[in-house]
């Protein structure tokens, strides 16, 4: 379980920085696949959410798996600096 926490933390946050940086950002699948593995266990519920994630973000259907991700995380994958 501490290994998908360090993994998911990478991945969010690589994501933030370059975000916040105006870089691209294009993850590992397998990292990837582990930190949405990660989310999705994590309930749609505020109490279970605090500290760790802020409340989802839908994403629109199709979307790619890092969008799918990080609106598990409670990114808005469009948000912009």
């Amino acid at each position: 379980m501490a290994g998908a926490v360090a993994l998911d933390e990478l991945v969010l946050h690589a994501w933030d920085l370059a975000k916040g940086t105006g870089q691209g950002f294009d993850p590992d699948p397998e990292a990837l696949d582990a930190a949405e593995g990660f989310c999705a266990q994590i309930p749609d519920d505020p109490e279970a959410r605090r500290g760790l994630f802020g409340p989802r973000v839908a994403v629109p259907q199709g979307s790619s798996q890092l969008d799918r991700v990080l609106g598990l995380a409670g990114r808005d994958p469009a948000w912009v600096p």
